[in-house]
């Protein structure tokens, strides 16, 4: 049966970036509220990480794919990249600019193995024509428990073709398969979702009362200045009610650019210091949803990715693009196909799917977080420092900016490999997030230090992370990430995968 396809990679570390769209919008919704009073902080995610150590054994389950498997070839027999010889001038407020220019460099170099990657994967999955495609998802994808509405399921099989064969991608029943299941945890096959979440018992009026405890608790003081206790409670007056009512995420979307619109012309009747906070907080706040569409995508992901496929949307054009069937799940699929590329390749071992699971799994928590926090458990064994696996490589501040003091996993490195610059390990780093970091020559020489030592490693791990303080302001709870993989797990296991 299906279910002996998998095996459950459950690995020795904790989940990577773990995404964010779990807190979602009506947390942020209200607290945006406040920018104009000076509330200079959005709600930040309050993401535990606390470390789950698995055994010895466990970790053996997903040893299938070390890096000495013969099929794929070794590190050693691929190109290295020396950052070196490559200049990076690592700025503060271009820096995605800069990392972008550099990968395109690298891409040159690189490009004949991630070539050869794309045909191992193609090698490794089950091809269906766009016929067999359409009619092998049909059989499942409106039952339990994907659920998708059969009113809607030519609609969404089309939707899922289309994009599979826009991002250039076979249409695989491994693919097909697993952006169903990610489709139906994400949104449950709305292009539009919904703002609260029906399965659970809450409403929009819960949530905010929750949110506006949590900004009295950590900022009575300030609100308590009558400026802003006036100002907060006429927004409140103002968009309360609008707030209540509204039913999905695009509404609130509509109602967020009102406030934004509201707060440039308020903001002059505030003091200098807090009209400075406000001009520099608005466009957060018209970008308040930042995972967005049928799959939930964030937005700042989506725009990556866009941009590198050669897409030349405007913000607004994007986000609309997203809130349609086929737009979320174009946009999606397009951010998925370098991880499903990449552990198709290194890991997949006949009709064993359990490969699957990290690209699953890094859609929810952050790409290659998955392959990074086996990085990571490599870089604590040989440096001795008992860092964090949390699948990041390098730290990052609120802002987005870098925190190199702050990355731990870097100061290990710098340990673990004495003879090679703090700079080139730097360098390497800022590619944790995509395929190319396998290919450098900082990758390379860690796995072989490592394999030295202590002998073979799998590629990836999946592990666990906490949602905190967000989560609970949301849905008046906590958990862990393995809430996502239960969800991944019952999907991928019900697949007829043999039909």
């Amino acid at each position: 049966m299906a279910t002996e396809k998998f095996l459950f990679a459950i690995g020795n570390g904790v989940a990577g970036s773990f995404r964010r769209h779990c807190i979602k919008h009506n947390l942020k919704f209200l607290i945006s509220l406040t920018l104009f009073a000076g509330y200079v902080l959005l709600v930040p995610q309050a993401w535990s990480g606390q470390m789950s150590i698995w055994s010895d054994e466990k970790v053996d389950v997903i040893k299938k794919s070390s890096f000495n498997n013969a099929d794929h070839g070794t590190p050693n027999d691929q190109p290295q990249i020396d950052f070196s010889h490559h200049p990076f001038n690592i700025g503060q407020d271009d820096q995605a600019d800069q990392v972008l220019k550099q990968k395109n460099e690298f891409r040159k170099v690189i490009g004949p193995s991630l070539e050869n990657e794309d045909r191992l994967m193609r090698q490794s999955v089950q091809i269906l024509d766009s016929d067999s495609a359409y009619r092998w998802l049909s059989r499942f994808i409106s039952t339990k428990p994907w659920n998708c509405p059969l009113s809607m399921q030519k609609a969404w099989i089309e939707a899922i073709i289309f994009a599979l064969e826009r991002n250039q991608l076979p249409l695989c029943k491994e693919l097909l398969g697993l952006v169903v299941s990610i489709i139906s945890i994400e949104s449950g096959f709305h292009a539009n979702p919904l703002a609260i979440d029906p399965s659970r018992d809450r409403n929009m009026e819960n949530m905010l009362a929750r949110a506006e405890e949590k900004l009295y608790q950590k900022h009575g003081t300030l609100m308590a200045i009558p400026p802003v206790a006036r100002l907060y409670g006429e927004y409140k007056d103002r968009y309360y009610t609008r707030l209540i009512a509204c039913k999905t995420e695009w509404e609130i979307e509509l109602v967020a650019r009102n406030i934004a619109e509201d707060l440039k012309s308020d903001a002059a009747k505030l003091p200098l210091v807090v009209r400075n906070v406000v001009n520099r907080e608005i466009n957060k706040l018209t970008n308040v949803i930042r995972s967005k569409g049928s799959m939930q995508l964030k937005f700042s992901t989506a725009r990556q990715v866009m941009k590198e496929r050669g897409e030349n949307f405007s913000d607004d054009e994007l986000i609309e693009y997203m809130y349609t069937i086929n737009g979320g799940v174009d946009a999606g699929v397009a951010a998925l196909k370098p991880a499903f590329i990449q552990y198709a390749a290194w890991n997949s071992h006949g009709p064993e799917l359990s490969w699957l699971f990290f690209v699953g799994m890094d859609y929810n928590y952050g790409f290659f977080s998955s392959r990074n926090m086996m990085e990571q458990i490599r870089i604590r064994d040989l440096s001795g420092r008992n860092i964090g696996i949390d699948g990041d490589l390098l730290r990052r501040d609120k802002h987005g900016k870098l925190d190199i003091e702050g990355s731990e996993t870097l100061l290990a490195a710098q340990e673990a490999l004495p003879s090679l610059p703090k700079d080139s390990i730097l360098k390497a780093f800022l590619l944790e997030k995509d395929p190319d970091y396998i290919y450098t020559d900082v990758h390379q020489l860690i796995a072989k230090a490592h394999q030295d030592r202590f002998g073979d490693s799998p590629f990836a791990v999946i592990g666990r992370r906490s949602m905190g303080e967000s989560a609970e302001i949301k849905y008046g709870t906590t958990w862990t990430t393995d809430v996502y993989f239960r969800k991944l797990d019952r999907r991928l296991n019900s697949i007829p995968w043999d039909d």
